[in-house]
Formats: C-alpha cells, sequence, structure tokens
C-alpha cells in the first residue's frame, strides 16, 4: 500500500472512531483508551508484528484483539474498531490509527499537545507557570508531556505546533559554536 494511501485509510478509520465516541459521549473515555493501547504496543512490539502479519488469518487477529478488549473493558466504539479493522485485513495500522484519534480529538476540543523536555523534573509551580505560558501564547488549552534528557544539560527544550523553543544549555552551546564557525 502506498503511503498515500495508508494516511487516508488511517485517517477514515481514526474519524469514524471519533465520530462513534462523540456520538455516544464517551470521546474521553476512548482518548484514553488509546493512550493506553499505544503504550501496550510500544511496551510489547511482538504486538504490532502479529497484527502486521499477512501469513497470520484475520479471523486469528480479530480473536486476539477481543481477548484485549474483554480484558480492557474497552467502550463500545473501541471494540467495534478493533473487530472492523481486523475483518477488514486492517490491524496492521491499528497503532497509526490511535495515533490519529488523538490528533483529531485534540484538533476538535481546540488542545495543543506540548512536549517539554528538561534535564530534571519541573516543580509544580514551574509546570503551572510554564503551562499558562503556553495556553497564552497558542491560545488554547494545552496538555503538556514531560520528558527528562540529560543530553540538552539544562534549560528546555519545548515542541509546539512544530515549532521549537530551544532555551537548552546545549542548543546555546550550539548556535555559538555555529557563530563562532563562520566568525573564523
Amino acid at each position: 500500500m502506498k503511503k498515500n494511501e495508508q494516511t487516508k485509510l488511517v485517517r477514515s478509520y481514526a474519524e469514524a472512531l471519533y465520530e462513534a465516541s462523540e456520538a455516544r459521549g464517551v470521546s474521553e473515555k476512548v482518548f484514553d483508551e488509546t493512550l493506553k493501547l499505544a503504550a501496550d504496543f510500544d511496551a510489547e512490539p511482538q504486538i504490532k508484528k502479529y497484527l502486521s502479519n499477512p501469513v497470520l488469518s484475520n479471523q486469528d487477529k480479530e480473536s486476539v484483539l477481543d481477548k484485549v478488549a474483554k480484558k480492557r473493558k474497552l467502550s463500545q466504539p473501541m471494540c467495534g474498531l478493533l473487530k472492523t479493522m481486523a475483518k477488514n485485513g486492517r490491524s496492521g495500522v491499528l497503532f497509526y490509527v490511535l495515533q490519529d484519534f488523538r490528533n483529531i480529538f485534540y484538533r476538535k476540543k481546540n488542545i495543543c499537545p506540548v512536549l517539554v523536555k528538561t534535564v530534571i523534573d519541573l516543580t509544580e509551580t514551574q509546570k503551572k507557570k510554564l503551562v499558562s505560558a503556553m495556553e497564552k501564547y497558542t491560545g488554547k488549552k494545552v496538555v503538556v508531556d514531560y520528558q527528562i534528557k540529560p543530553e540538552i544539560l539544562g534549560g528546555l527544550l519545548v515542541e509546539c505546533n512544530s515549532q521549537i523553543i530551544d532555551d537548552s544549555i546545549k542548543g546555546k552551546i550550539d548556535r555559538l559554536m555555529l557563530l563562532m564557525k563562520g566568525a573564523v
């Protein structure tokens, strides 16, 4: 399948999941389910390989996804998605559908995801100030994902709306090195 075709396919499943979850008033629950399922895929990469394996039958994949749904007590829209994707032989792109659902959810709810990388964990006061500043900057409610990254040496590295705000020590050193190369 070509990349463009896969993107359209993923988007159609994600939009259908969003519409079904909104119609039932469970979009926040489905959003949480997408996070948990994606975390499961990240923790157990063999699940992705299994679901993407063309040799295995769609019926077997449907059975596995049904067991996952029952174990996790997933919502009806999510169960419907898993079943439909398995029956249609599309379970190999499930991970991408979960990602795209989150993007649609954020867009429809006027939420901006922000990734903040620091060397140490921020205090609650610092986090509140950062959230407030980012909400003012974006004009939207923000959801912040914090990551500890010792390689930035200090400061912050913020990713928001395809923009990077690099106030890290490593970033400053890198920019200084570029300036010094140009001056010589």
